[in-house]
């Protein structure tokens, strides 16, 4: 099954440091493993394919810094000769390929580590947002049904993320 968004993504929704990231880790992944698994079926529901196999992504072959110019992928076969994508959230152009290069690189901002997920369109970025609202709303909801306050802030994730989801199912495009 394909993730559409990161641990470090429902994380930082949350507003969780790096140590409570560690400790729900596993809460997380569950909360994201059913938001993909929500992604998937509205699209389906709209007799569109799962967007996952509609979005190409791979993983960098190497850290790379702010600024770069060219980003080295693991595989490029299936990555477009020009176009946009992101990594981890990092929005970015290119205008050539070499292999497994990217090349004329424009648009990151951060610094980015080896093994992460670079993935190709404007669906790839759109879906990772909607798959972090959606998976910090099923997160807050789980827990909140622990507590005796009534937190209304995960069903207004979860709500936004889902209206999103279906005006982006329905268009089938970002």
């Amino acid at each position: 099954m394909v993730r559409y968004c990161s641990v470090a993504d429902v994380g930082q929704r949350l507003g969780l440091d790096s140590a409570q990231r560690s400790r729900a880790e596993s809460r997380i992944n569950a909360c994201i493993r059913r938001a993909g698994v929500k992604i998937d079926q509205c699209f389906l529901d709209y007799g569109r394919e799962e967007p996952s196999k509609a979005t190409v992504s791979n993983t960098l072959n190497g850290a790379i810094s702010a600024g770069a110019t060219t980003i080295t992928v693991t595989s490029g076969t299936s990555f477009s000769s020009a176009g946009s994508g992101n990594i981890d959230g990092d929005s970015f152009t290119w205008s050539g390929k070499s292999t497994n290069d990217l090349t004329g690189c424009t648009g990151i901002s951060f610094d980015h580590a080896s093994g992460v997920v670079v993935q190709e369109g404007q669906m790839a970025h759109a879906l990772r947002e909607l798959c972090a609202d959606i998976a910090s709303g099923l997160y807050l909801e789980d827990e909140s049904t622990h507590q005796t306050t009534d937190d209304i802030r995960g069903k207004n994730l979860r709500m936004r993320g889902y209206a999103e989801l279906q005006r982006l199912a329905h268009l089938g495009k970002a």
